[in-house]
């Protein structure tokens, strides 16, 4: 029992079936560190029954010790910080009650910037992953906030650590990690080509074509036209395609609604969620990557998986050389698709780059880091 006591108490606190897969390989470290005791709180998306109540996938392996009900089922630019000031509060009322040591927030999103600020007033250290990235939408100033809320900050890459350390953190505080995003990928821990098919009826000897676009919020208002521009893209090719639903952010009921049209077609199959080692597995054996995912920015590289990246959505962000970069229009789309499909020497140049963001070694070095901050948090 006073070992217990002793453990040093960790909270990590999760929105989306996109952090939790990237963070599993670092909350299994987290759990089985002697040292450390670990709480996880689930909010947004994962108490959603439209995107799968994906709470039920985190309770096949972790236990959860508290969750927040925040996500509101309209649609628009409000919604989205009448769910934050949702989040602030009932993530506050439990780190009140658990007085953990440190909690870790990965990524962009709301939840993780209203853990970040209530931690921050609560006095209790906050380590961020996936800060310095610069990209487009809300994205990008809600990741900067989480940096200026955060104490440790656990980057990607040299220009990611640059950027943080720009936006005023302290050098002696800011760690290259690599993207959490790689650890299963390098460890093959993905579903295989064979389970792969069997699940989504897939003809392995033809082309694939892996859909995932989600609304820009800065563009709110134009977000129709624009999955209609993508899917009307999709659709000249007649190839099988699995086409993965929004997120949450303001618009993705438009954008879900508008692919109910398309998902008629019998060449193409729609998901509102798919379990992130099936998803990986899918980009596997996909030809093709298209949308605005940032799957295809980070991920998609270690597959040598070309993808054909729409908008602004991942704006500035580091790119490998599989990427094709187009505007959201429909002859665009549809050549850089072509290109990627059947240009010999495009496909060779995506097989063979190499990813910037990291060796997928991420959840050692998390662990490390932790232990040796301890002394400065007690």
């Amino acid at each position: 029992m006073v070992e217990i006591m002793q453990k040093k108490k960790i909270v990590y606190i999760t929105g989306s079936r996109a952090d939790f897969g990237r963070a599993y390989y670092t909350l299994n470290a987290i759990r089985k560190e002697g040292s450390f005791r670990l709480y996880i709180i689930a909010t947004s998306m994962h108490l959603s029954q439209e995107f799968g109540y994906t709470l039920r996938e985190i309770q096949k392996d972790f236990k959860i010790y508290d969750t927040v009900d925040s996500l509101l089922s309209s649609d628009t630019l409000g919604s989205m910080v009448k769910s934050f000031s949702l989040e602030l509060m009932g993530i506050t009322q439990i780190l009140e009650k658990l007085k953990p040591d440190a909690i870790i927030v990965l990524g962009d999103r709301g939840e993780m910037l209203a853990a970040a600020i209530s931690a921050a007033h609560l006095n209790i250290p906050v380590y961020h992953i996936g800060g310095g990235y610069f990209s487009g939408s809300i994205d990008n100033r809600i990741r900067d906030s989480i940096t200026i809320f955060s104490d440790f900050h656990l980057v990607a890459n040299e220009k990611c650590r640059n950027r943080v350390i720009n936006i005023g953190a302290s050098p002696s505080k800011v760690y290259i990690v690599g993207a959490p995003d790689l650890e299963p990928i390098v460890k093959k821990d993905f579903s295989k080509p064979r389970e792969v098919s069997t699940e989504f009826n897939i003809d392995l000897d033809k082309p694939l074509l892996l859909v995932s676009y989600h609304p820009v919020t800065e563009e709110y208002q134009d977000i129709e036209r624009q999955a209609m521009k993508v899917y009307k893209s999709i659709l000249k090719f007649k190839i099988q395609t699995i086409i993965i639903h929004p997120n949450a952010d303001a618009g993705g009921k438009k954008i879900a609604k508008i692919l109910k049209k398309y998902s008629k077609h019998p060449f193409i199959q729609t998901y509102t969620h798919i379990p992130y080692k099936l998803y990986l597995g899918l980009m596997n054996i996909a030809s093709v990557m298209v949308g605005n995912s940032s799957a295809g920015i980070i991920e998609a590289p270690s597959f040598g998986l070309p993808v054909v990246n729409i908008g602004s959505r991942q704006k500035n962000r580091e790119k490998a050389d599989n990427i094709i970069d187009v505007k959201c229009d429909i002859d665009e789309i549809t050549n850089a698709i072509e290109t990627a499909l059947y240009d010999e020497k495009f496909i060779q140049r995506a097989k063979n780059c190499k990813n910037p963001y990291g060796d997928g070694k991420t959840s050692e070095r998390i662990i490390e880091i932790l232990k040796n901050n301890f002394g400065e948090i007690q």
